[in-house]
């Protein structure tokens, strides 16, 4: 080879590696693993991001929606909302851990008491418990995502486990079984569609009206143009999920500039990319 084909070799050869990188399978690196609670199995998959890091995980969870539920613990990876926290947590730098569960095919995760004796929102809370205290989570910056039926979920988690997420981010999904009073108490940013006709958009908005008339921090953003599936795909952008995590609010560490409690050369290279515009 020439020194003319050599060169352009050498040049090609990182815009080869982001493309192979661009079609690698999520469950090439999201880790699928499962656990157990009153005779229930609960797959999930785990994308753990710069824990070589000292410090303690941020956690975030993602309850999928109907169309996801199974068993193979591979289809709750395929929605444009897992690409989108994926990005973000990658963008933001910092050590955390993204964790996604599967629901059975008969089961989903809002479920009533009267019904089953344990709920699949007993199960996750059980989980999420365990996986707090042997994961080194720091228990301040457990947050939750859903959509369609995972966001119902999601309302549902929030309601029930009042004391276990620093705040929520939630598109299309109806608020069911859930008390204004409870869900108060946790800060939580609500998305929906104008063209939903699955969820209602109404009922979303005016329940985020009583959070806030109860004292609560929330947000809720109208998607003009979105029915329900194009509100699931597009509802978790980079602005709204760093709301959720700027809580619990805290005295800010001089120079932290990716939130993960210590200043290293990521915030010296968020700060070069910040002064570049990027």
């Amino acid at each position: 080879m020439n020194k003319r084909g050599l060169l352009l070799g050498l040049l090609l050869m990182p815009l080869l590696s982001v493309g192979m990188n661009a079609q690698q399978s999520k469950t090439d690196y999201y880790v699928a693993k499962s656990y157990e609670y009153a005779g229930i199995t609960l797959p999930y998959r785990e994308l753990g991001l710069n824990q070589e890091k000292g410090g303690q995980s941020a956690l975030v969870i993602q309850l999928h929606g109907g169309t996801a539920r199974g068993t193979d613990n591979v289809a709750q990876l395929e929605a444009a909302a897992v690409d989108s926290v994926e990005r973000f947590l990658r963008d933001m730098g910092g050590k955390a851990l993204f964790v996604l569960p599967q629901c059975a095919g008969d089961r989903v995760w809002n479920e009533s008491s009267r019904t089953y004796a344990v709920t699949m929102t007993d199960v996750l809370a059980h989980w999420l418990a365990d996986y707090i205290d042997q994961n080194n989570v720091d228990a301040s910056r457990v947050y939750i995502t859903g959509y369609s039926a995972g966001g119902s979920g999601a309302w549902r988690m929030v309601n029930d486990n009042q004391d276990m997420f620093a705040a929520a981010c939630i598109a299309a999904a109806n608020p069911v079984m859930v008390e204004a009073a409870r869900v108060r108490n946790t800060p939580v940013y609500a998305i929906a569609g104008a063209n939903d006709a699955i969820m209602d958009a109404t009922k979303i908005e005016n329940f985020v009206l009583q959070l806030l008339a109860g004292g609560g921090q929330a947000r809720f953003d109208l998607l003009e143009d979105q029915d329900h599936f194009g509100t699931c795909n597009t509802a978790f952008t980079a602005a709204r999920l760093a709301w959720m995590m700027e809580y619990p609010a805290s005295t800010p560490i001089e120079g932290d500039l990716t939130g993960d409690g210590v200043v290293d050369i990521d915030d010296v290279s968020r700060l070069i990319n910040i002064i570049l515009g990027k």
